[in-house]
């Protein structure tokens, strides 16, 4: 006697329509990429979603979560560090707005590549699919976070406004620095996720590594702070290519200019370089999905 049928889940709904689209897990990542870009859509919503799975506003706590604590980080050292100014290549600003620029760009670097690690250990079910696109998944956490991230900075900016003004020319040099964030992440993002498959450590050490790195970012003190006591800090901020990234954010809320050209040189050859070993490995690997997870 047969058994009762199962229903198909919602994901296998609504990737359904797209099958005659779909690009299957032997084709090229980049290829992938468009071909599936549809079910790209799918997954950075569902993961929106899921995030607040339950929840009676569901989707606008994603916008919600990081107005309240831009909330408080503007209430607490606007208060906190009233008579504190922080010098930005000449221009003393408040605390508030030396701190937000770089920890809204630090949030969404943090919570992308910590969804990124699990993003194929997460979908095990779909993995074990011959046809399905596995190139999309890493992607979408770093997708999923523009929303939060834009919709956070945008009410920075009226904050912003109200402290000291916004220059026009604000709006345009804070998408680049947000293009050359994303860039520098999907590297990492393919890399992250394949390992996570044979190393299911890996997400553990990654926060214990983030943390580090926060730290070791001039996020909520001065590059100048650290480097008068220690002279080789100078170095590492060189080559730290979160740093250069916070200082972009900075440059373009306070300085209203664009980053640096050996910033933008060195973000892009970076880059190219974690893509290229992220794309590697993941390719080299992926076969090996289904039987891992």
């Amino acid at each position: 006697m047969n058994g009762p049928v199962e229903a198909p889940s919602e994901m296998e709904q609504t990737t359904r329509p797209l099958a005659p689209v779909m690009v299957g897990a032997r084709a090229g990542i980049e290829r992938q990429l468009w071909a599936n870009r549809r079910l790209m859509h799918t997954f950075v919503v569902r993961d929106l979603r899921a995030r607040y799975a339950g929840s009676s506003l569901g989707i606008f706590w994603s916008i919600i979560h990081p107005l309240v604590v831009l909330g408080l980080y503007i209430l607490v050292f606007s208060t906190l560090v009233r008579g504190g100014r922080f010098d930005v290549q000449g221009h003393p600003v408040g605390y508030a707005m030396f701190l937000c620029p770089a920890l809204l760009g630090w949030n969404w670097f943090n919570e992308s590549l910590l969804g990124a690690a699990s993003s194929i250990t997460g979908n095990g079910s779909l993995i074990k699919k011959v046809v399905f696109p596995s190139g999309i998944l890493p992607i979408a956490p770093l997708l999923a976070g523009v929303l939060p991230f834009l919709t956070a900075f945008g009410f920075f900016l009226v904050f912003a406004a109200i402290v000291q003004g916004v220059h026009w020319a604000t709006v345009p040099w804070l998408l680049v620095c947000a293009a050359l964030q994303f860039l520098l992440m999907i590297g990492p993002a393919y890399l992250l996720a394949s390992v996570q498959v044979f190393a299911r450590d890996t997400a553990q050490l990654l926060v214990a590594l983030l943390q580090f790195l926060f730290w070791a970012t001039p996020i909520v003190y001065t590059n100048e702070m650290i480097a008068k006591a220690y002279p080789w800090a100078d170095r590492w901020y060189n080559i730290n290519p979160m740093a250069h990234l916070v200082t972009a954010y900075r440059d373009a809320v306070i300085l209203h200019r664009g980053p640096a050209l050996s910033s933008v040189v060195y973000l892009l050859i970076l880059s190219t370089i974690f893509y290229g070993a992220g794309r590697l490995v993941f390719v080299r690997t992926r076969r090996l999905f289904p039987d891992e997870v």
